[in-house]
């Protein structure tokens, strides 16, 4: 055990050994035919603690520590290099790399772990680089034409992240409280309270020179209520807290609970919508996604060298394309807007570039695009929006997406003119969506480019004065442009939604910030529904307050 515990301490510090194999590698594949003109080394250690509580006991307990390596290697050149996607048909078209466990010391096996990796990659890139030249010989010249990188100067920096440490037990009374105290109700047929806690540490060095050190502390509290309606929906409530500090999550629970519990009871009895067109107001939170997924991912700079993407916006730099009274700026630097911390916060990209912010809209007028370091014709620089999660290359990707208004009016006004638009359209009622569940876009040319947003919770506001309905089961439908130029008014009241967003670069955190927003028109399609019935035999109810304490 001593010599064990001497070892360990004695052990290089893991960006020194880190430094030693690049330093090797570059040596090494330098020598070859086929050499690299660019190599990054990242290194990711997550230590999470889980925990989550069912039907008022602990579902699940867990404290992980881990550690994932990711190599970006380049063999050709700044001007044309192995990450080139390939056109046509290709064997290596489509190949993915996965996530790659590191031990958690810094000895023997790490640096054999490492190197294997730059091995494998290095063989790949070459592969990739000998096709990619036939296939640029036999196909017709591209669309766009770029270079497929962007050097830069190195970048040094070290971040020192707090423990981020949680009275387990603790939290534990609080999550098992929590759950049965939302079991109560004879609708919810399956509750989950849960906590999880995230300190992620990063080493990234790369052949430029730089070398930094930073990392990202996270927690989200969240609780997640379904039942069955009786036409067979499946009915859903979810709510969550996203915090850079787990000291400021709340703990006082019970309002919470109840509130949402009150909301799925209610939605379980609400009407299905239908398909409509007409005046719509998006709350805050799903104006939030509705910019993420009308605009957000057809903004990614690396979409607009593809030949299969359909390129919504490369032609209308410059032109006007929202009302002169709105911006659109991706800026993850901005840890905390209305009062919410913001999840696509961070400090640095996956591509070793400091969070800078991204001007997409200003007064109306589109301006460009989110970069990382694969440079457009006229846009050769990286914005610092190089993302990905372990296992998958970087490409541009979306942080703290903020739509501001420069021009607004109060919510009581807001309504009136949803209500006003309603009467003119001769319409029975129009929309206020409250909520959302996520949605995703199309950007392809081989499928409509269109956007699907996936309503939660909706109400029906009437044009004769009649109480608001609340309603389910339906998605916000349409296509960019045409949905944009029926944008009309916002409020005065931004909000936050705080999520994650997947792509090929992998999962990414990310926050979109709105205020509510009018549409002269808007399309609704109906949400697919489950056709089973509710459960035949009732669910046993707790007889008094006392089920809350019994233990495991």
């Amino acid at each position: 055990m001593t010599g064990i515990l001497l070892a360990t301490a004695m052990a290089a510090p893991l960006m020194d050994v880190l430094s030693d194999e690049l330093d090797r590698a570059v040596e090494v594949f330098g020598a070859q035919p086929e050499k690299p003109h660019y190599i990054a080394v990242s290194v990711l250690e997550d230590h999470s603690t889980s925990l989550s509580a069912r039907s008022g006991t602990m579902d699940f307990r867990d404290d992980d520590t881990s550690r994932w390596l990711d190599v970006d290697l380049r063999v050709g050149s700044a001007a044309l290099d192995s990450t080139h996607p390939l056109r046509g048909f290709s064997a290596l078209e489509g190949e993915s790399r996965g996530r790659i466990r590191l031990p958690l010391t810094e000895g023997f096996a790490l640096r054999h772990a490492l190197t294997r990796e730059l091995d494998a990659r290095y063989r790949e890139a070459a592969e990739h680089m000998v096709v990619l030249r036939a296939n640029q010989n036999v196909l017709v010249e591209e669309e766009a034409s770029a270079d497929d990188f962007e050097p830069r100067e190195a970048v040094q920096g070290k971040v020192e992240l707090p423990a981020g440490e949680i009275d387990v037990a603790k939290w534990e009374a609080l999550l098992k409280a929590a759950s049965a105290r939302a079991d109560r109700s004879e609708h919810v047929h399956l509750d989950e309270v849960r906590l999880k806690v995230t300190r992620e540490r990063v080493w990234f060095l790369d052949t430029e020179g730089t070398r930094l050190e930073h990392g990202r502390l996270h927690a989200r509290l969240a609780v997640d209520l379904s039942t069955t309606a009786e036409d067979g929906d499946q009915v859903q409530v979810f709510d969550a807290f996203d915090v850079h500090d787990p000291a400021s999550l709340p703990t006082d629970l019970d309002d919470w609970i109840d509130a949402h519990v009150e909301r799925l009871e209610a939605l379980r009895k609400a009407p299905r919508g239908e398909p409509y067109s007409g005046p719509v107001v998006l709350e805050g939170r799903a104006a939030g996604v509705f910019f993420h997924e009308v605009m957000g991912h057809r903004v990614e700079g690396h979409r607009q060298k593809r030949e299969d993407e359909g390129k919504t916006f490369a032609e209308h730099v410059g032109e006007r394309i929202l009302p002169e009274w709105l911006d659109v700026v991706d800026d993850p630097r901005v840890e905390r807007m209305a009062d919410t911390d913001l999840n696509g916060f961070y400090r640095y990209d996956d591509e070793g570039v400091p969070a800078m912010p991204a001007t997409l809209v200003e007064d109306g007028v589109f301006r460009g695009f989110l970069m990382g370091r694969s440079p457009l014709p006229d846009v050769p620089h990286t914005n610092g929006h190089g993302r990905r999660s372990t296992g998958n290359p970087p490409s541009s990707r979306m942080g703290n997406t903020i739509v501001t208004a420069e021009k607004t009016v109060s919510r009581a006004k807001l309504r009136e003119q949803l209500l006003k638009r309603v009467r003119e359209q001769g319409l029975e009622y129009g929309y206020v969506v409250e909520d959302i569940e996520g949605g995703f876009a199309l950007t392809g040319r081989m499928m409509p480019n269109a956007f699907n947003i996936r309503a939660v919770a909706s109400w029906r506001v009437f044009a004769d004065g009649r109480p608001d309905e609340l309603i389910r089961g339906i998605d916000l439908v349409g296509t960019p442009f045409v949905a944009f130029s029926n944008l009309s008014a916002a409020d005065d009241a931004p909000q936050v939604f705080n999520g994650t967003c997947g792509a090929e670069s992998g999962w990414v955190p990310v926050s979109a910030v709105a205020p509510a927003i009018l549409f002269d028109r808007l399309e609704f399609q109906l949400k697919e529904k489950g056709q089973d019935r509710p459960p035949l035999l009732p669910k046993p109810l707790p007889e008094d307050d006392g089920a809350a304490e019994v233990s495991e």
